[in-house]
């Protein structure tokens, strides 16, 4: 029902309008009538419908326009067949109508008859050579596997109207089939001296870049981006790049100009500089209030600290006591547990901290070797002693204090013995 009552509302705007005007023909209003049903029916994706009131428009008008809204309303309805005999009608009716000629290809392309379709699209063009024709005869041939012929037809399109598709097209068609990875990415990079550098084509030409690992290539796109559109994504890009190459200095600055502490905290990590993370840290816990940067300020605190005096590890204790808090992360546990442990400030409560931690990540060799620590610290040489080795002989961590750990932790279960 609200059908027709949408199509009498339409109908009483027109009768609406046409008080203003001199009245229509019968004719004229029949034709009104049916162009509205029509469309409608359009609207609902009812194209069958649509093209029964179409057809009466084309048989009292015969005009083109008409045949082609049917010859797409066909396509729709997957009635190729049915679309195929109205485009050869429009061709035979209307010779110099190129638009016949592309909707009769586009049918015969949807059907994989790529000939055909390849056939009626250069008649197309015969009578007036477009950009989309020649892209659309290259699509053909790119799927016909065609590669050297669609690149033609698609560089014959750009240089008719030069497109950010057609150029990422014509480049992609160079760097996967054709082997022409240099050329392709020169195609691209003339393109942007030309028109700039737009994200479309910067991002093949990133992604081009990325496979064949050209590190510099990647930070001037970057860079182009950035000074084009001021995204800081693509400045963090920058800084990520030359993180990868330890251009430190340089990832600072990027980092810096787009404001990004927290890539700039895990720039002084890499640097191991200590005291400007520790700066940086508490900059981050005062403005996001984020336990684990009130957590790592504390670590860099006391990593950086030429004196670990009592006043240090109480500052230091203090910190992750309250960032733990809020944060169970099993590495501020272990910190802090681990902490308490080799200093005996604790030994009780750092092997509690230690445990909690490995009931998150059971087999951290940095944890269980804490828990061995802590184990020996309190006289539970024997198990200490199955801890260690574990870290030793089974996880094949072997560092310098791992192997402190394990002769003093030998030697106290021999003595036990």
């Amino acid at each position: 029902m609200h059908r027709y009552i949408a199509l009498i509302l339409v109908l009483l705007f027109v009768s609406g309008c046409a008080l203003k005007q001199p009245s229509k023909s019968f004719d004229e209003a029949r034709l009104d009538s049916l162009l509205l049903e029509a469309t409608f029916l359009e609207s609902q994706k009812l194209y069958d419908l649509a093209n029964q009131y179409y057809k009466q428009v084309y048989d009292l008008t015969n005009e083109p326009i008409i045949l082609q809204k049917m010859i797409n309303n066909s396509y729709l309805a997957n009635r190729l067949d049915e679309a195929i005999s109205l485009a050869q009608e429009g061709i035979k009716k209307y010779p110099k109508n190129k638009k016949f000629y592309e909707q009769l290809s586009s049918i015969y392309f949807a059907k994989k008859e790529y000939d055909k379709a390849a056939q009626y699209i250069q008649k197309a063009i015969q009578l007036a050579p477009e950009a989309k024709d020649y892209e659309f005869l290259g699509s053909i041939y790119l799927a016909q596997k065609r590669y050297q012929l669609a690149l033609k037809y698609y560089k014959s399109a750009y240089a008719l109207q030069p497109s950010q598709k057609s150029v990422n097209t014509i480049a992609y068609i160079m760097f996967f089939y054709l082997e022409k990875q240099k050329e392709a990415i020169a195609y691209l990079e003339t393109h942007t001296r030309i028109y700039g550098c737009q994200k479309s084509v910067c991002h093949t030409l990133a992604s081009f870049y990325s496979l064949l690992n050209d590190i510099d290539g990647l930070i001037s796109v970057y860079k182009r981006l950035y000074e084009n559109y001021h995204e800081v994504p693509y400045a963090q890009k920058v800084a990520q790049l030359y993180i990868y190459q330890k251009e430190y200095e340089k990832a600072k600055r990027w980092a810096k100009k787009v404001d990004d502490k927290e890539l700039l905290l895990s720039i002084y990590k890499l640097q191991k500089d200590f005291d400007k993370a520790y700066e940086v840290a508490m900059q981050l816990y005062k403005e996001k209030k984020d336990p684990k940067f009130l957590a790592q300020a504390a670590i860099f605190e006391f990593e950086g600290a030429k004196v670990k005096d009592r006043k240090l590890l109480r500052s230091v204790a203090s910190k992750l006591e309250k960032a733990i808090k809020k944060d169970r992360d099993p590495i501020y546990l272990n910190y802090l547990g681990y902490l308490y442990i080799d200093y005996d400030i604790d030994i009780t409560r750092g092997v509690k901290l230690v445990e909690e931690a490995l009931q998150k990540e059971p087999d951290s060799p940095y944890y269980l070797d804490s828990l061995a620590w802590g184990y020996y610290k309190l006289g539970k040489c024997k198990e200490a002693l199955k801890l260690i080795k574990k870290v030793y002989y089974d996880l094949h961590f072997q560092d310098d204090e791992i192997q402190l750990h394990l002769r003093e932790i030998s030697k106290c279960a021999k003595e036990i013995d």
